[in-house]
């Protein structure tokens, strides 16, 4: 949801940073991103907060081409068109509405350089991921504070971490024998 302070407890939600430059105050139940705060806390790419099963979902619904539970939400074809490479590949990472496969595969890339061109998702500021590898079947979600208790503090990045467990994933799934055949 949007804007959850004041529908849920805030007991219920991390504070995200002790922001001493913008708003002077402690984030907490609205949304980091400054942008998006000028905006009423509702923006495109920024604002929403989730658990990671409503984030799993989510991701399976669009590897689904739309559909989840026998539900159709979206059609196929607008799936396909926000989480395909909108640059050619290698060029650029962005997709029109997900991040793709990086343009190099380099340390403190989104992706391991294993997973597929088909994967579609995006790794937050905060340091949150939800990525979708619809070649593999796999979801992965991420969810971290990595802005706490300041935005300065970068360790998940610098230490490569979530995708050091992206690759982890990989190298047992990649080894599985049913991958084999």
């Amino acid at each position: 949801m949007y804007n959850p302070a004041g529908k849920i407890s805030l007991s219920e939600i991390v504070p995200t940073e002790n922001d001493t430059e913008f708003r002077r105050q402690t984030i907490h139940g609205y949304v980091h991103d400054p942008a998006a705060a000028m905006l009423g806390g509702v923006a495109g790419h920024a604002g929403l907060f989730s658990d990671s099963y409503s984030l799993a979902v989510i991701m399976q619904m669009l590897m689904n081409g739309g559909e989840y539970g026998g539900v159709r939400y979206f059609k196929k074809e607008t799936v396909n068109l926000f989480t395909s490479q909108y640059f050619k590949v290698g060029e650029n990472r962005r997709g029109l509405l997900f991040d793709k496969q990086g343009a190099l595969d380099h340390l403190n890339g989104n992706l391991p350089p294993v997973a597929p061109y088909s994967t579609f998702g995006h790794t937050g500021f905060t340091g949150t991921a939800a990525w979708a590898d619809p070649e593999n079947d796999l979801v992965f979600i991420f969810l971290s504070n990595r802005v706490q208790p300041d935005a300065k503090v970068n360790k998940l990045a610098q230490g490569n971490y979530r995708t050091d467990i992206m690759q982890a994933i990989y190298d047992v799934i990649l080894k599985s024998p049913a991958k084999k055949n």
